[in-house]
Order: structure tokens, then sequence, then C-alpha cells
């Protein structure tokens, strides 16, 4: 990419890491909302009220980590071959057959979605950085991009934007 300037990097995406955990997470979420949905049968049956509270968290909870599980394993199977290329004045952004050149100077915004948790840390939150394009275009750039911290501090340098 001439136009870009000097190769600086290439940073992958590793969509079997994200795959793994997208998985694992259907295959803890799933029983936990089964357990809480059979939890409200036995109660309902056996006349007892009180702790729909509890039984809806539960059946809330595994319902909402499969559903992250399963998003994560969308992902991993749609943005195959995922990569980030940094050059000097700019990177390119390429998964399957999609291609975008993002010079420095059309990206409007670079925000920090950082989260320091150990939920966002399993589930690729651990870093993360939503690019927003003049045209309108987002590319978001999470953990699973390996050196992914690297990349996000080298795109907020470059767009003078630093992370909050």
């Amino acid at each position: 990419m001439t136009e870009l300037g000097a190769y600086v990097e290439r940073f992958e995406t590793n969509t079997r890491s994200r795959a793994l955990r997208g998985v694992v997470a259907i295959l803890i979420g799933a029983p936990i909302s089964i357990a809480g949905a059979f939890l409200f049968v036995l109660n309902d049956k056996a006349g007892v009220s009180g702790g729909e509270t509890f039984i809806g968290l539960v059946i809330g909870c595994g319902l909402g980590l499969a559903l992250v599980g399963a998003w994560g394993c969308w992902q991993a199977v749609g943005r195959r071959g995922e990569a980030f290329t940094l050059y000097e004045q700019g990177f390119v952004h390429t998964w399957r057959k999609s291609t975008t050149v993002v010079p420095w100077t059309a990206v409007e915004v670079a925000i920090d979605h950082t989260r320091k948790n150990i939920l966002a840390k399993a589930l690729g939150g651990d870093v993360g950085c939503l690019v927003k394009l003049t045209d309108g275009r987002k590319i978001l750039i999470n953990g699973f991009t390996e050196g992914a911290a690297v990349l996000t501090h080298d795109i907020f340098e470059a767009v003078g934007r630093r992370p909050a």
C-alpha cells in the first residue's frame, strides 16, 4: 500500500479462540437457563410463591451467556481471515473478500471500548477500539486480535486521541 507509506506490522484475529470461547459460553449458559426453567416449574407445581426474581435472574443470565456465545461463534465464522495491517499513514482491514483501506485522514474518531474485568477478558472485550470513519463505516478491534493493545495504541496516537 504505497499510498499509506511504509509497512509497520500485521495483526491477525484469532477466530479459533473466538469460536472456542463462544462454544464454552453456550455450554455454560444453556444448562444454567434450563436449570432456572426447571426450578420455575418445580416452584409452580409445588405452589410455592416467592423467589421468582431469583429464578428469573438465573434464566436471564443463562440465556444471556448463551446468546453472547452464539454471537461469538457467528462472528468467528463470518470474520474468518480477519487481519489489520498497519502502515505509517493508516491501516488496512481485511476479512474474507472485504478490504478496507483506512488512511488516518479518513478516521473521524477512535473510541476506547476497553473493559477491565474477567468477563470482558473471556469474551474479547479486554481490548476494544471502535474506529468511526468519515464515510460512516465502523471498524471494531477487540481482544481476539493478536497484539490488539499495540494496534489500538498506535491508532489513538496517529489520530491524536488518547484512550480514556
